[in-house]
């Protein structure tokens, strides 16, 4: 398809569904604001009475659709530094490895000490954040309930 035809057919199809959005929108007045639909498509109180529900469905579209993305991104946003902190957690877990003869005294004696606080360090960082994710969607769904 090409580029013309299809930014052509983008805009027809947003311009037709706002125009459905916001007839919608105005069938949806309570029954004493029914008189003002009669009036001309000029007067104020449909404008404001239109602007109302334009309002409220934005408002029902934030809370169906903008609070459960933030609340997986989050969880997601979670997991994923839980999984960096692992991956240094690792790492520095192996040199400790490499070095565990010299836990008592030796040469490397300090670099071991670092390497060890530094692996404890990132472990508790891995296992905080998963539990924090983990939480965070027990949360949810007990409020779901």
């Amino acid at each position: 398809m090409e580029p013309n035809t299809l930014g052509r057919k983008l805009g027809i199809g947003v311009r037709i569904a706002s125009k459905m959005f916001l007839d919608r929108a105005a069938q949806g007045n309570p029954p004493s604001a029914a008189a003002d639909v009669a009036k001309p498509a000029s007067s104020p109180q449909v404008y404001a009475v239109r602007r109302k529900a334009v309002a409220k469905g934005t408002r029902k579209f934030g809370e169906a659709v903008w609070k459960p993305f933030v609340h997986a991104s989050g969880i997601l946003w979670l997991e994923v530094t839980g999984l960096f902190f692992g991956i240094f957690a690792l790492f520095f877990g192996i040199n400790t490895y490499k070095l565990r003869h010299e836990w008592a005294i030796g040469p490397d004696h300090n670099r071991f000490v670092v390497y060890t606080l530094v692996t404890l360090a990132f472990a508790y960082f891995t296992f905080s954040s998963f539990y924090r994710a983990r939480k965070k969607e027990k949360l949810k769904r007990q409020a779901g309930r």
